[in-house]
């Protein structure tokens, strides 16, 4: 076959898939089907039967103006990740909020501490409002790289309270006074803050 010839064939092969393309989207017409569709009723279960158990957290959020399923709401978790390593909590925020006034956050943090058996408080500064601890139960272990290339953090932190408006917050700090958000800090945070919520 000539050149010419090939490139005739292809540029009618292109025009008739061309054609075809620009024919299917004008002549057939399908509706959207979904656009109309309803809310149907829940499965109604006979009685005799075993009713499953209904999880909020898997509810379709309402839709502004139907009522069917406007009181329903997921599940409050607070801000601690359920999920955490070593079988404590660990804490999703670096800064934990306290609608209380500091002097009693202070105190609480404290018996939160002392009470949780995953540290040890060293020393107590209520004048500056700081805790002095040491994480003594199993910190969470870095990853592969983690432990490849990087230092593992320091189990010793120092837990801080300071006023804010009406309220207080709780922080990981290090010896510098920056906010620590590694491993062994987040999990003291979310140690104390499952032990005050």
């Amino acid at each position: 076959m000539s050149c010419v010839r090939m490139a005739t064939v292809a540029k009618v092969l292109f025009g008739l898939a061309l054609g075809l393309q620009w024919g299917c989207g004008t002549f057939i017409n399908r509706p959207i089907v979904y656009e109309d569709s309803r809310e149907t009723a829940p499965l109604e279960v006979p009685r005799d039967l075993m009713r499953p158990a209904v999880n909020p957290a898997l509810q379709i959020p309402a839709v502004a103006g139907l009522a069917s399923n406007a009181d329903v709401s997921p599940p409050l978790l607070g801000n601690t990740v359920a999920a955490a390593r070593g079988g404590l909590p660990r804490a999703a925020n670096a800064v934990l909020t306290i609608a209380d006034e500091a002097d009693s956050t202070w105190r609480r943090v404290g018996i939160a501490l002392q009470r949780s058996g995953c540290c040890k408080v060293l020393e107590q500064d209520e004048s500056a409002m700081v805790y002095q601890v040491e994480l003594i139960s199993d910190a969470p272990k870095p990853g592969f790289f983690g432990r490849m290339f990087g230092s593992s953090p320091s189990t010793t932190m120092q837990v801080k309270v300071d006023a804010v408006g009406s309220g207080s917050n709780v922080t990981i700090v290090d010896d510098d006074g920056k906010v620590r958000v590694d491993d062994p800090a987040m999990t003291v945070l979310g140690v104390v803050e499952a032990r005050l919520r």
